[in-house]
């Protein structure tokens, strides 16, 4: 009939001091409980226990380990790797062990022991399971195989002596115990279980002296007190037994267990570290973001979606050399994970590696058409080929997805505007969209500085407007000083026929740029100043002229800034 004092232990022990008791709800379908018939042969069903009373965030790392092991089981047999689907249904059963959904548990730990037979832990943590839940026929089968794959393990021996304990094979039980009686951190539990085999043996002096020494081992063990109570009152000592039962509380001594400690440390943190990341983010605190980070993934090491914040957070806290490789990782675990894909194109772009920039945008928008991010820097490496329609084509999807993206608003413009020729009817096109732009919500300087140039000096003779691009320039200069607004001006004064003018504005602006400014700008204005100098008007849209070209990318911002709509 087994041990009735070990029977009390079984069900009222406290496993973890916390833990929330929650009974198994209705079944839900979903991938691991109505397995595909490719795995039924292999694996058990796990169904969706009722956790509607965990903690929230709990509930999120258990539906977040779930869809670790469907995206693993779509896969099938041939596909998925077995290893990472053993660590993603073990990760599983450990947290729905921490809440003592026991029957999914139990599924989950025993498919992870199928998938990884070699693996001592999965039915280490099955038979833990399964001794708490008063399953002891299923923990001795469970102990006994883990015992196999690792002999040497004392503190699997504690729990098979209660175990046998418990199914009163009594000088079994001892064997076990006694030698681990001797070694701290196992002792207060060896003697609790000793006590109640000496007791059960009417060896009642032995049984005192073994449970005195459990409670002094651990005095806050008060669970100790009642078989020590049984104990006095068997020697007629009633007044002891009064007092040890008086004292009684049922929190019984647990043995120093590394593997059960680390079981429970890291399921507990792993999800709460990824959220815990997010807020120190949003604090500005990257390093310590990025350490939270990595505590939650070596929980969760496939999860493709927090390596990348991870890596977000590397980067930002100053290693960037080592947020690359993070990127990497992520996208080889999901491959179809746009946002890996595109930070890695934006940093090959930040070091001009067009090419790699190129495939890596591409793969993003394979994996999700309407990453806008990934439109527009496309778009912006066909500008620089002078590849202008499809320019204007990305740049015209980025915006239908998103209408905030400024600055693809007037490179769209010039690209088309490129792409038609410089016909009047281009002309009248660019002028009247740069207009409604310019009046519209606020920009960039860059609508209207393009604005007051092809006023200024735009091939068709017919459309310029002099006198408008000077009042273009002086507005952006009240609004949004800049040396750009002294070429609209110069341009403007060309076109009025003031080319004296025209040429003293650009040798002022020629003599403040040589004191520091980029090359690309000085070569624009010579060659400004040499057109103004036979009196013909300038090219209003240059192709080097950086204030018409996609503004260089700025691989800090974008790591910091883009959405993740799953950040882990």
């Amino acid at each position: 009939m087994g041990n009735p004092l070990g029977r009390i232990a079984l069900y009222r022990s406290v496993i973890f001091g916390c833990l929330l008791m929650l009974a198994s709800g209705p079944a839900q379908a979903d991938a691991l409980s109505a397995l595909a018939a490719v795995w039924q042969d292999q694996l058990r069903p796990v169904v969706e226990g009722d956790i509607s009373g965990a903690e929230p965030l709990m509930q999120k790392a258990i539906r977040q380990a779930r869809d670790e092991v469907a995206a693993l089981l779509a896969q099938g047999p041939e596909g998925a790797d077995a290893k990472a689907l053993a660590d993603a249904y073990g990760r599983l059963g450990v947290l729905l062990l921490l809440l003592e959904v026991e029957n999914p548990a139990d599924a989950a730990l025993r498919n992870a022991a199928q998938l990884q037979p070699e693996a001592f832990h999965w039915p280490y943590y099955s038979g833990y399971m399964a001794m708490l839940s008063g399953n002891t026929d299923l923990a001795l089968q469970d102990l006994r195989r883990a015992q196999a794959l690792d002999p040497d393990y004392r503190p699997l021996d504690v729990y098979l002596g209660r175990v046998l304990l418990d199914l009163s094979e009594l000088g079994e039980a001892r064997a076990l115990l006694e030698p681990v009686a001797e070694i701290p951190g196992l002792a207060a539990a060896a003697d609790y279980y000793l006590g109640q085999i000496a007791l059960l043996e009417r060896r009642y002096t032995d049984a005192v002296a073994r449970l005195t020494r459990a409670l002094a081992l651990d005095p806050k063990a008060l669970g100790t007190h009642y078989p020590l109570a049984q104990a006095y009152r068997a020697l007629g000592e009633d007044a002891l037994a009064r007092s040890h039962l008086a004292q009684f509380e049922m929190i019984i001594p647990a043995p120093q267990d590394p593997r059960i400690a680390e079981m429970k440390r890291v399921a507990r943190r792993s999800i709460p570290a990824f959220e815990r990341g997010l807020e120190e983010v949003r604090q500005g605190d990257y390093a310590e973001a990025a350490r939270l980070f990595a505590e939650g993934l070596k929980v969760a090491p496939n999860n493709a979606a927090a390596r990348i914040s991870f890596a977000r957070a590397l980067y930002l806290s100053g290693e960037p050399e080592a947020a690359e490789p993070e990127l990497k990782l992520a996208v080889e675990l999901d491959p179809d994970e746009p946002l890996g894909h595109l930070l890695l194109g934006v940093l090959a772009l930040s070091r001009a590696d067009r090419d790699a920039a190129r495939s890596l945008l591409r793969q993003a928008l394979k994996t999700d058409p309407r990453q806008a991010g990934a439109l527009y820097y496309l778009a912006g490496l066909d500008f620089d080929a002078e590849q202008w329609a499809s320019a204007a084509e990305r740049y015209e999807a980025a915006l239908a997805i998103e209408p905030e993206l400024a600055p693809a608003g007037w490179l769209r413009l010039i690209a088309r505007f490129r792409a038609a020729g410089a016909s009047a009817e281009a002309v009248a096109a660019a002028l009247d969209d740069l207009s409604a732009l310019y009046g519209s919500a606020p920009q960039g300087p860059q609508a209207a500085y393009a604005l007051g140039c092809l006023l200024a000096a735009g091939p068709d003779p017919g459309q310029r407007d002099p006198d408008r691009a000077l009042r273009v320039a002086e507005e952006g200069m009240r609004t949004r000083p800049g040396p750009q607004w002294q070429r609209v001006r110069a341009l403007a004064l060309a076109g009025a026929g003031r080319y004296d003018e025209a040429l003293a504005q650009l040798r002022e602006m020629l003599s403040a740029a040589l004191w520091g400014a980029p090359p690309a700008i000085i070569d624009l204005i010579e060659e400004d100043l040499a057109a103004l100098e036979r009196e013909a008007l300038p090219d209003p849209w240059p192709l080097a002229d950086p204030m018409l070209s996609p503004p260089p990318v700025d691989p800090t911002a974008v790591i910091r800034d883009y959405p993740a709509v799953n950040p882990y």
